[in-house]
């Protein structure tokens, strides 16, 4: 059982950014809320759920966490649910089952928080809790633009402070619940069967699959003999420090076929930008700034995409991903705000070892 009681280490208000919100949830270990006040009046918790509709919805990390609470008034539960402090076990019990609450917050006599417990507390927590599922993790590009260091290593068996970012990410899937794990192999694959074998000092069962030439990530999918209710596909030249605990629970309560990871990407113009009708301007922006959501490289895949999958040839994600819509097969986006970097280029490298 998690008890949380330093409520003011949870603490955010309305114009606090979101990034600070985000610092408050990350630092709250098993609870993974923070908690906001309006002038010293609790008035929400805010979950990492809520941090990524309000991603959906365009906010950036600078946005001020009334944005949150907007998005989250309008939502199926705008209000929290509390239980007093001196509630029962058994009553604790019946709201984390009737509401699948990850965390609740106890309250005082005037309804302000003095502590928050986490699921782990009761014995009905949400189904999908530690839920294991099977990964396919992409480890046969070249790593061009990483030469030369990956002259005679394939790009995931660079070393990362003294490990190779392909055992970081192996060891991060097996404490989140993968219990299989395939790799598709196509550069050099030796380097990588025989470091890591049958996956038995890494405690997971893992198996290999070879593509002879490369076939994209959709298609060396085809490849895989065993499809699983759930599978997670990763892309082994990334490091992140994502909750997949998290995004698993998304994309199962989506229902979707097939759920992305998606991390924001921001840049801003060197330049004032103009706008004009026909030679007139009716403004100029000074150095705007542009936010997206991209493609991670990580997705929850559920099994009736397998069926979806060319016999072979080269099939990217981005196909299964158009072919599913083209098909009305659900999918869906799941934004992250964890570190995440994809290390294709010497200076994403350098910047490794200094994040993870």
């Amino acid at each position: 059982m998690m008890n949380f009681d330093n409520i003011d280490s949870l603490s955010v208000s309305f114009d606090s950014k979101i990034s600070d919100v985000i610092a408050r949830i990350q630092a709250s270990g098993p609870v993974a809320c923070a908690l906001l006040f309006d002038q010293g009046k609790f008035v929400n918790i805010i979950t990492d759920g809520d941090v990524r509709r309000a991603f959906l919805e365009g906010n950036k990390l600078e946005d001020p966490a009334i944005e949150i609470h907007r998005i989250k008034s309008s939502s199926a539960r705008p209000t929290p649910i509390t239980a007093s402090v001196h509630s029962t076990r058994e009553e604790r019990e019946r709201l984390f089952q009737t509401h699948s609450l990850r965390q609740l917050v106890l309250t005082d006599a005037g309804g302000q928080p003095v502590s928050v417990i986490d699921h782990q507390a009761v014995n009905h927590a949400p189904h999908y809790i530690n839920r294991n599922f099977t990964a396919v993790v992409m480890a046969g590009g070249f790593g061009k633009r990483l030469r030369p260091f990956t002259e005679d290593t394939p790009k995931p068996m660079l070393q990362v402070n003294g490990r190779p970012m392909l055992e970081i990410s192996i060891e991060k899937l097996v404490s989140h619940g993968a219990n299989r794990i395939f790799i598709s192999t196509h550069y050099l694959p030796e380097k990588i069967t025989e470091h890591f074998g049958n996956g038995e000092k890494f405690g997971v069962d893992i198996q290999y699959v070879h593509e002879t030439t490369p076939l994209g990530t959709g298609g060396a999918l085809s490849l895989v003999p065993f499809q699983d209710e759930n599978t997670l596909v990763f892309n082994g030249d990334i490091l992140t420090n994502l909750d997949i605990g998290m995004f698993l629970a998304f994309h199962l309560r989506s229902e979707s076929a097939m759920t992305i990871a998606a991390t924001q990407y921001s840049y801003q113009v060197p330049f004032g930008v103009i706008s004009a009708t026909d030679s007139l301007v009716t403004h100029i922006e000074e150095k705007p700034s542009f936010s997206f959501l991209v493609n991670s490289g990580i997705y929850f895949l559920s099994k009736r995409v397998f069926d979806t999958l060319p016999k072979s040839g080269h099939y990217n994600m981005t196909d299964v991903a158009a072919n599913l819509i083209k098909a009305s097969q659900p999918v869906s986006c799941f934004p992250i705000f964890e570190h995440w970097l994809d290390v294709g280029r010497p200076s994403d490298y350098d910047l490794a070892s200094k994040i993870f």
